[in-house]
């Protein structure tokens, strides 16, 4: 081999890491959700709307059998151009001459308990505006955590407190808004998943670094075939990754389509929430216990009577 010729293939080399990494370029191919997954669940949670504030609306899909005796970690999703706060819970898509309903999904890892029980929040995005967007983030998460049995109380400092618990995520549009907020409030939510997009690269470092703050666990995934954000996504993961404590890039076969979003949601939310447990299981018998523990009142008469 000659001296200009090894030159050569040394250059073409170190041009290919150069866009695309080892962490990355090594990421197989992945399959799409297991097959019945398309079909309703036997167990289906709730979806509940609500008026968060004057004209928003938000739904909240909370697992089958939810309690106020349990304990939930708190997912708050949003949709691309042309969805809806629906997208993510009862629109149904056609994927491989098949359709489902995003909240088959939650549905199915809730009844398999592949992850801790969680509730998931959805919102109407507003493109144009995303200063706006990231207030109706906080908003959202605010009036949920003062309504249901999640983590963090109703307050902005109980959110912070427990942030490892609040996940923020979303897809094309959607993955834009959470970097939005991730350049503003990454104080709020300890977890992140964006899909098939991106936003303000430099803010976010700057502000992590501002307020002296890490992201607990940032999951990416994009389509192969994604002409519009496979670069833009990779140049993002490539960027927040060492600001998060832990991360996970997924690359799917797939283009700028559902076929990566209901895959991709499926393995971040195995990602970024806690494995189902024994002790999980041990706590919120406890939990339940001591919601409904006979508290003793003195003596009246000769009878004891239970608090409820």
């Amino acid at each position: 081999m000659t001296r200009k010729r090894f030159c050569l293939i040394l250059t073409g080399i170190l041009l290919l890491c150069a866009v695309l990494p080892a962490s990355i370029a090594d990421v197989p191919e992945t399959d799409t959700l297991p097959d019945h997954y398309f079909d309703a669940c036997p167990e289906q949670g709730t979806i509940t709307v609500h008026n968060y504030k004057e004209h928003e609306e938000l739904k909240v899909w909370t697992p089958y059998g939810y309690s106020e005796s349990g304990l939930y970690e708190l997912v708050l999703l949003m949709h691309g151009d042309y969805g809806s706060s629906d997208s993510w819970l009862t629109e149904r898509h056609h994927l491989f001459e098949k359709a489902i309903e995003g909240r088959n999904v939650f549905d199915w890892m809730t009844y398999e308990k592949r992850t801790v029980p969680f509730i998931v929040v959805t919102l109407n995005n507003k493109p144009d505006r995303p200063d706006i967007m990231v207030q109706d983030i906080a908003d959202a998460l605010l009036f949920v955590a003062d309504r249901y049995r999640v983590y963090p109380k109703g307050t902005v400092d109980s959110l912070i407190a427990h942030r490892d618990h609040i996940t923020v995520g979303g897809l094309s549009r959607g993955s834009m808004m959470t970097h939005w907020f991730l350049s503003v409030t990454p104080e709020l939510a300890g977890n992140y998943i964006c899909m098939s997009a991106a936003g303000p690269y430099t803010a976010i470092p700057d502000t992590l670094e501002a307020k002296h703050v890490r992201i607990r666990k940032l999951f990416t995934a994009v389509g192969a075939k994604d002409t519009d954000y496979y670069r833009m996504t990779v140049q993002s993961y490539e960027l927040l990754r060492p600001y998060a404590d832990e991360s996970l890039y997924l690359e799917y076969r797939f283009g700028h389509t559902w076929y990566v979003w209901h895959a991709g949601v499926f393995e971040a939310l195995q990602f970024v929430l806690p494995p189902y447990s024994a002790e999980y299981e041990i706590g919120c018998a406890l939990r339940s216990r001591m919601h409904h523990k006979t508290v003793p009142f003195p003596r009246l008469l000769g009878r004891r009577v239970r608090n409820r």
